[in-house]
């Protein structure tokens, strides 16, 4: 092997992938090369392509461990690299937080798991066997002789925090798009604290949440939840002005109340949410609630907000703000009324409660890229590659993670990343999991779109998921849908992290739906989720209208997509009918009763979550998203028809019908 062949491969950039027709695609030397250039490597430059080849591998066998030590928690072997002379030295293994102290009288007669040889010298790994340490990060100090290293051991669990394996049925929502019961133009945690009191008394079990990243509160229409300013961080827009303790005896508030804009806003019916209105009224309500706090908060709530700053403040400081109290304050109230929702679920007595959602990245002009920009690449965006969706691939333009640059302060930008997400949460869901193995990077090469895989430290990635998952109380869910590679989707299934599957796309090679029976177990099914049009818009073709509308497609194209339409549509009546014993439908059939058959029949599978959307009971024809579209269609923003009593009122039996199947 080559010098910049053995640095690809030692680096993360990727060879070759199967592609969704099966065909299997090999990159080129120039597109492997402009990827390493995007990790800031000069591949021109012979000598320090040679000492980041010895950086990565030789120089890991002269330590004696690595600077993070993954462990299995019930079956504890700690891995030391030694010269293979030094086996007769006395080993001392000391874990001060845990007061654990380890002596052996030599290294004889413990398995060897590795070797490597260097300059004529045989290093070899050996497994030494270590106390059971509880679930979670230790500093460690390891003696060989008088050659002193520290390491910090990784106690792993096998799995992820997992919940009684019993079939659960819970609720998918946009928060943005609820009803909003203060009528200020956007869905807040009281209107989600609402929905927990709902789902609770249909026996649902969890919530699943849109992203609540922070966005961009100075450019208010840059509406989507997978692009954000901060992952780390909620969105402020959530906050319900009349949760706050700040609102009540508050004349500041009271006198805006009445203003011109808060009176067009509590007037508003629009379908689609003006962020730059609500945005505009909300900050000054919010401002209200501040000024407030500050003139008459309690020392007990003093001391609340300051312990809040104090424990958050490596995460709060990221903001970068000119007003960092008021911008504090904020995240303070986003996190007390989430919490709130929270234990409202559990007091329910639902077994998860809600669940976040993860983006895959954040925005390239945003708090979190600015602030650990030495983790990420240069030029190279996250996307995928072709697929049937969109043949010619996808650039996402989310700036790319460094694979390298990752490990910095043994991961501890991703483990911050993982405990932000959740906090006052029952559950994560990881959007596009993949990305823990490899991630698809787009890049000019030449002066021309290119672009390839990149491979991810996946080991340690998925042992920090176990352990925050524990240690937070929280299942996790990893969003599936696209290539996966096997090696990932065994991982997952034995890790006990739920996949993620869409009904439309569960299909045998024929393109017939599977049948109930054959979808999987370990499982969060859902009929659709925020990429796909909602049930009833696609049945009756809306989404295509509305594609054709807004001029995202041409007559023919439209005319083409309706007979596809139609076929996927008959093999969806052949599924329904095989498994329901309720009178056939056919294809004028409406599409409540289609959706509420569907609905019944995917009931029955054995996956142990099933959502539905409440996009769909609302009978929405409008798509939240439209992927592929920025300014063209008014993604992020379309709200409910109906309040979310009005809603589970409609569809009381329909939930009750869900609840005896899931429950029998």
């Amino acid at each position: 092997m080559d010098a910049i062949s053995q640095l690809f491969y030692l680096h993360g950039i990727g060879y070759e992938f199967t592609k969704y027709t099966g065909e299997q695609v090999f990159f080129s030397e120039d597109t492997r090369k402009r990827a390493l250039q995007c990790c800031g490597v000069d591949t021109n430059n012979e000598a320090q392509i040679a000492q980041l080849n010895y950086d990565l591998d030789a120089s890991n066998w002269l330590g004696l461990v690595a600077n993070v030590s993954l462990v299995e928690q019930q079956s504890p072997l700690l891995k030391i690299k030694i010269d293979e002379r030094q086996q007769n030295l006395p080993v001392n293994i000391t874990v001060p937080s845990l007061n654990i102290n380890i002596t052996l009288n030599n290294l004889y007669n413990l398995a060897v798991t590795g070797e490597y040889y260097l300059h004529g010298v045989r290093y070899i790994e050996l497994a030494v066997p270590i106390n059971e340490m509880p679930i979670g990060y230790h500093d460690a100090a390891v003696k060989v002789g008088e050659q002193l290293a520290r390491t910090q051991i990784w106690s792993v669990p096998d799995q992820v925090f997992q919940v009684e394996d019993v079939k659960r049925t819970g609720l998918s929502i946009q928060l943005y798009t609820l009803k909003n019961k203060a009528q200020l133009g956007v869905g807040d945690f009281n209107d989600l604290l609402e929905l927990t009191a709902l789902c609770g008394t249909k026996n649902m079990d969890y919530i699943l949440l849109n992203p609540l990243h922070l966005l961009f509160a100075n450019i208010p229409e840059r509406a989507s939840p997978y692009s954000p300013n901060s992952r780390a961080l909620l969105n402020p827009l959530y906050i319900s002005v009349a949760l706050s303790a700040d609102a009540q005896n508050n004349t500041q508030l009271n006198v805006l109340m009445d203003s011109d804009d808060v009176i067009d806003l509590l007037n508003a019916t629009d379908q689609f949410i003006n962020y730059h209105k609500v945005s505009q009224v909300k900050y000054a309500l919010f401002k209200a609630l501040y000024n407030h706090f500050e003139l008459t908060a309690s020392n007990e709530r003093r001391e609340a907000f300051d312990k809040f700053c104090n424990e958050n403040l490596s995460t709060l400081s990221t903001l970068n703000s000119t007003e960092p109290a008021f911008d504090y304050y904020l995240q303070w109230q986003a996190t007390v009324q989430l919490a709130l929702c929270q234990q409202s679920c559990k007091d329910q007595g639902m077994a998860i409660g809600l669940i976040n959602d993860l983006a895959v990245g954040c925005a390239g002009d945003g708090a979190e890229f600015y602030n650990q920009q030495a983790l990420f690449s240069e030029g190279a965006n996250v996307g995928a590659p072709p697929d049937p969706w969109a043949e010619a691939g996808q650039n996402w333009g989310l700036p790319a993670l460094n694979p390298q640059s990752l490990q910095h302060n043994n991961y501890q930008y991703y483990r911050s990343l993982i405990r932000a997400n959740m906090q006052s949460v029952g559950g994560l869901r990881i959007d596009h999991v993949m990305a823990i193995r490899r991630l698809w990077w787009c890049f000019e090469t030449n002066g021309h779109q290119d672009g390839c895989y990149v491979y991810y430290p996946f080991e340690h990635l998925l042992a920090i998921l176990k352990i925050e998952s524990h240690i937070n109380q929280s299942i996790v869910i990893g969003e599936d849908l696209g290539i996966v590679p096997p090696e990932v989707k065994h991982a997952l299934s034995t890790s006990g992290i739920f996949s993620n599957s869409l009904f439309y796309f569960e299909k045998h090679h024929d393109g017939e739906f599977l049948s109930v029976d054959d979808l999987a177990p370990h499982c969060l099914l859902m009929i659709a989720n925020h990429d796909v049009p909602p049930f009833s818009g696609w049945w009756c073709h809306d989404d295509l209208n509305i594609k054709q509308q807004y001029e995202l497609i041409n007559k023919s194209e439209y005319e083409q997509q309706k007979q596809q339409r139609i076929q996927e549509q008959h093999k969806l009546l052949r599924f329904i009918n095989s498994h329901s014993n309720k009178p056939e439908l056919v294809l004028n059939s409406n599409a409540t009763d289609v959706y509420a058959q569907l609905a019944l029949c995917l009931a029955g599978s054995q996956s142990g979550l099933f959502a539905l959307q409440i996009d769909d009971l609302d009978e929405q024809k409008y798509p939240v998203n439209i992927p592929g579209t920025d300014k063209e269609y008014p993604n992020w923003r379309r709200v409910l028809t109906h309040s979310s009593k009005d809603i589970f009122t409609k569809n009381a039996p329909l939930l009750a019908a869900i609840d005896s199947i899931r429950k029998g």
